[in-house]
């Protein structure tokens, strides 16, 4: 029986001002910073592959959805910006996005994956903390409003982690277009 850790998410494009942001975050110093980001919709640790396969089939039906407009503003921290230990970017979603949450709730639960049903936090990790400091508290504090952008988000992904020495490597199970996107 095939274990997968894996996750529903969308990708969040490397525009200049995503990648402003992560060189910032590089030069406070003491946070580990992805190349690539993404939004994770749900975290499903692991899974049988056999309910893997289930989920991809239903999640098919995400495909009726039209692409939602993502925007992107201020920097914070997860717990809080004196004791940080996870660095995010703010989001707000369009529509249908709550309506395509919803679904995907309905299908994990038709599908026997147990998942994290605290309320969604629409947020983009963009650095993990290793060593607190105060570069990065007063970074947190100057960028609380900066306006990253926004983008149209027209695929979702089902994907699968793999933890290694050097961190979690991600790769895609199967993708779901969006119906305009």
């Amino acid at each position: 029986m095939e274990i997968v850790r894996s996750f529903i998410s969308f990708n969040i494009p490397a525009t200049p001002a995503v990648r402003n942001i992560q060189n910032m975050l590089r030069e406070a110093g003491g946070v580990s910073v992805p190349e690539d980001v993404h939004l994770t919709l749900r975290f499903l640790g692991d899974v049988e592959m056999k309910k893997i396969g289930k989920l991809s089939e239903r999640m098919r039906s995400l495909e009726k959805y039209r692409s939602f407009n993502v925007s992107m503003n201020g920097l914070g921290a997860f717990p809080n910006i004196r004791d940080p230990r996870v660095v995010w970017i703010g989001t707000e979603l369009g529509e249908p996005f709550y309506n395509i949450l919803s679904d995907l709730n309905g299908m994990l639960d038709a599908s026997s994956i147990q998942y994290d049903k605290k309320p969604f936090k629409a947020h983009v990790t963009v650095g993990r903390v290793r060593a607190p400091s105060d570069s990065l508290t007063d970074l947190l504090k100057k960028e609380k409003s900066l306006d990253v952008g926004s983008f149209l988000c027209s695929e979702i992904h089902l994907m699968r982690s793999e933890l290694t020495p050097k961190g979690a490597i991600h790769s895609v199970i199967e993708s779901f277009r969006l119906a305009d996107g």
